[in-house]
């Protein structure tokens, strides 16, 4: 029973780390094509001699399939999280990067299957054809770029500072972070605004110089006709890319509906939760005390968003009626880097399995990690600890 307990607390640890490098690999990819796109703000030409050092990194055999895995690893497990989650009550930013997650794959799909099939055809799709397309070809397609590239950037975004966050060594970090995330964007889109306004003009400007013959001119009656260019399979491409949209979007949906099942039948206890001396909550045993918190509107530090990195959710043990079950591979981790003591445990990751429990938080519901005294290595004790 413990070697079987100590297997599934390694594995989840080794989850979340794939979750999380499988992120960042993905937000790397998302970051150098809108710095390819930002180009566009010097000229279409700016685009294209950038692409082989920014975008084309990720066009090749080794790098696409690498991208097509971290995408299929990333998304399933995040539908795994969301199936294991005791609730969905939290803050707006983890509301934002759950959901903004689960439209990814179907938002990235036109994206990936169409520039898979135009290379398996032989088609040149550089930016100046990328461009064209979605101004003047498929302007709607366009739209849906922009979408796309927002809604990931957003959720990458949510995701690395979550995890930042968490690190005191990135605590003098992330003010410089903030103005980055806001401007990579930003400049991403005027750039391909800009693009788009340099193709649009120039369609215009080919469509008034035009001359208008009912017939062709005799001095070119006798040009051959150009070589015919490669067939881009439209059709093949629309199917392919709506079933991955609809299957990638019924897979969330059982995910939510599983998870609805899940918590229906699971079994709970009543649990009284006392913060200090303030009057005790009743809750179950189906939340984390974190959680349980959270539901009954009571704030409580958690940097990580209750994800078990960070630490400042500690709660020291004051009194318990039942036993407490032993802490996760990821708590022990936290804990023994926090250098803290037996009676303390990460509230986001505790779950009580009924009773009373009085439990001491470490720090204060608005904590930082620019406060100083986070440094200490063993944290105050019951009467030490922050009103």
């Amino acid at each position: 029973m413990d070697t079987a307990r100590a297997t599934g607390k390694a594995s989840g640890l080794i989850l979340r780390t794939v979750r999380i490098w499988s992120g960042l690999f993905l937000l790397a990819f998302v970051t150098t094509h809108l710095l390819n796109v930002s180009l566009g703000v010097i000229s279409i030409d700016a685009m294209d001699a950038a692409r082989p050092f920014l975008s084309g990194l990720w066009a090749n055999p080794v790098m696409g399939p690498l991208l097509l895995s971290a995408l299929f690893i990333h998304f399933c497990l995040g539908l795994w999280a969301i199936y294991r989650r005791p609730t969905l009550r939290t803050n707006l930013q983890d509301l934002v990067q759950l959901f903004s997650g689960v439209i990814v794959v179907p938002l990235l799909a036109t994206h990936a299957v169409g520039v898979s099939s135009l290379k398996l055809n032989g088609v040149t799709f550089d930016y100046a054809a990328a461009i064209k397309f979605f101004w003047l070809g498929q302007p709607a397609i366009g739209l849906l770029q922009v979408i796309l590239l927002s809604v990931v950037w957003v959720h990458g975004c949510a995701g690395l500072f979550t995890w930042l966050r968490a690190k005191e060594s990135m605590r003098n970090v992330l003010g410089g972070l903030y103005p980055i995330a806001v401007a990579v964007p930003v400049l991403a889109l005027v750039g391909f605004a800009e693009a788009g306004r340099g193709v649009l003009i120039e369609a215009q400007a080919m469509q008034n110089a035009a001359p208008a013959y009912s017939e062709a001119p005799p001095e070119y009656a006798e040009t051959p006709a150009p070589s015919a260019a490669p067939r881009v399979p439209y059709e093949v491409i629309k199917e392919v890319t709506n079933q991955v949209i609809w299957g990638s979007l019924a897979l969330a949906l059982l995910t939510f509906a599983a998870r609805g099942v899940r918590v229906a039948l699971r079994r709970s206890e009543t649990v009284r939760l006392q913060r200090g001396d303030t009057p005790p909550i009743e809750t179950t045993s189906a939340l984390s005390v974190y959680d349980s918190f959270q539901a009954h509107h009571q704030p409580h530090a958690g940097l990580c968003s209750g994800r078990g990195r960070c630490g400042t959710c500690a709660v020291r043990i004051l009194s318990s009626e039942f036993p407490l079950p032993d802490p996760s591979a990821l708590e022990a981790k936290t804990l023994g880097r926090l250098g803290a003591a037996e009676d303390v445990r990460l509230a986001c990751q505790l779950i009580p399995s009924g009773g009373f429990l009085q439990v001491e938080p470490l720090y204060p519901a608005d904590y930082s990690f620019k406060d100083e005294d986070y440094a200490r290595v063993e944290p105050p004790r019951a009467s030490e600890a922050p009103a």
